[in-house]
């Protein structure tokens, strides 16, 4: 029986910030023959108490060498305290699939989407080796001096503090009160400033930002496709994805690109644009599952390069979970609620048959809207199914489609309430036979318009109820 490897002197749980990938790691390896190499390091993954992995992207020089001879070293510093410390390593096998592998991968093909680079800035394989030895080493000529923490950070993820997050979530009256609740709560909380959710857009496989916050503009209404940047990365594998010191990992990606170039490898020519920060340097990615089913991403960025401790990730993909919970439980709510509480306010506002007209509310007379707000333009824009107002992009798709046929009937009669039940049951609309998201639509459009043409609005009016607002002069053309 072999005798159990004895203890690390410093265990590797102590190095959590050496595996962030903020300071660039030396690799040195020694082929057969004794000739030594040195190479820098992007990032070293933690595997487990004894284990850690190299990211093998390219066959180079350390490759080869540790495939003579498995035995390597590496050097880390931390980017908390700058101490430096050296691990003797054993190269025990290279993995092309699993978690481990999945979870570098996702990463790596975050800073690649980011880039431009998605498809030629890839993970080959991950590389497991067994740490030896760790020791720490004293300062040297190149690196930070250490510096002594004697009091610990202050945990942010308590119990008391989740069953605080629990409780706002619990008290949202709507799923657009729990958008707005959650990302307060998790700023105010946990003091992550710049977040946004984005959930299932009209087309398979995009997301759509519904809220945010923390940024100059909401930018409500833009959207990602999977596999683009961390958020479509996260939507596209159903997992978390970390990023920490991202402008340096943008950095080493334009050399990647600058040296593919100059070897004739073809490479996109534009950068995916994302909402938030134009230059994060940390992102953290959480799915938002329930039951199986992805109902969007939550991301935190801030532009401090080590924001998102491992226990961050931790628990915020166990706050997602919560949190699509949540969602879902909103949705279901207000659909039951709606289909037994709009029956009466239908019949008030809705003709009884087909031959009744409706009754409008009273208009709010030409002259007087104008002396309010400038006349508007809206165009529907039939094949693209997009609006625009005074030439400028509203929305499309669904949220075009509703918010046209609001219009149309306030121009035509006046109209002025309408219902969620209303909507559904419009074939015009032609929503999704079996999930159409018209709560989450709406939630869109109603903050579209509010950021983007004060002069048109969706004022909630109760349970699957709504008044719309035009305060301009308005007039409405249909292109082709």
């Amino acid at each position: 029986m072999t005798a159990p490897a004895p203890a690390l002197a410093i265990p590797l749980e102590r190095l959590t910030a050496c595996f962030q990938g903020l300071i660039p790691a030396w690799l040195f390896t020694c082929a057969a023959d004794g000739t030594p190499n040195a190479a820098i390091l992007s990032h070293v993954d933690y595997v487990d108490a004894r284990h850690v992995a190299l990211s093998f992207q390219f066959f180079n020089k350390s490759k080869r060498n540790v495939s003579e001879n498995p035995q390597a070293a590496v050097r880390l510093v931390d980017a908390e305290s700058g101490q430096v410390y050296q691990l003797a390593l054993r190269l025990v096998r290279t993995e092309t699939s699993g978690p481990l592998f999945e979870s570098m991968r996702l990463r790596i093909e975050a800073i690649a989407s980011y880039s431009g680079l998605k498809g030629v800035f890839r993970l080959l394989g991950a590389d497991v080796y067994e740490v030896l030895s760790v020791e720490a080493l004293e300062h040297e000529p190149g690196y930070p001096a250490a510096v002594r923490r004697d009091t610990p950070a202050e945990p942010k993820f308590t119990m008391r503090a989740m069953q605080e997050v629990s409780e706002c979530l619990r008290q949202a009256q709507s799923l657009d009160a729990l958008l707005d609740t959650l990302l307060e709560t998790i700023e105010r909380i946990f003091g992550f400033g710049h977040s946004m959710i984005l959930l299932g857009a009209d087309e398979p496989d995009r997301l759509t930002l519904v809220a945010s916050r923390g940024y100059p503009e909401g930018g409500v209404g833009s959207e990602v496709g999977f596999g683009e940047g961390i958020v479509g990365l996260v939507a596209e594998a159903r997992r978390p994805v970390r990023v920490s010191g991202m402008l340096r990992y943008m950095v080493y990606a334009d050399a990647v690109a600058r040296r593919s170039l100059a070897m004739g490898m073809p490479l996109p020519t534009s950068r995916i644009p994302l909402p938030g920060l134009p230059n994060p340097d940390s992102q953290l990615g959480v799915p938002l599952l329930a039951r199986d089913e992805l109902l969007g991403v939550l991301c935190i960025e801030s532009d401090l390069p080590y924001r998102f401790h491992e226990e961050d990730r931790a628990n915020l993909e166990l706050l997602g979970g919560f949190v699509a919970l949540a969602i879902q439980n909103a949705l279901l709510l207000e659909r039951a609620e709606t289909r037994a509480g709009e029956a009466e306010a239908a019949r008030a506002i809705a003709p009884t048959t087909p031959s009744t007209p409706t009754t409008p509310a009273a208009p709010i007379p030409d002259d007087a809207r104008a002396t309010r707000r400038a006349p508007m333009v809206a165009e529907f824009f039939t094949h693209e199914e997009c609006v625009l107002v005074d030439g400028e992009y509203l929305v499309r798709s669904l949220p075009a489609r509703i918010l046209w046929k609001l219009l149309t009937e306030h121009e035509q009669d006046g109209t002025r309430e309408f219902t969620n039940r209303r909507l559904r049951l419009d074939k015009s609309l032609a929503l999704p036979p079996v999930k159409d998201n018209l709560e989450t639509r709406l939630i869109l459009l109603r903050r579209r318009l509010a950021e983007r043409c004060p002069g048109i609005q969706m004022i909630p009016a109760g349970r699957g109820r709504f008044r719309l607002e035009v305060t301009a002069a308005l007039s409405l053309v249909r292109r082709p």
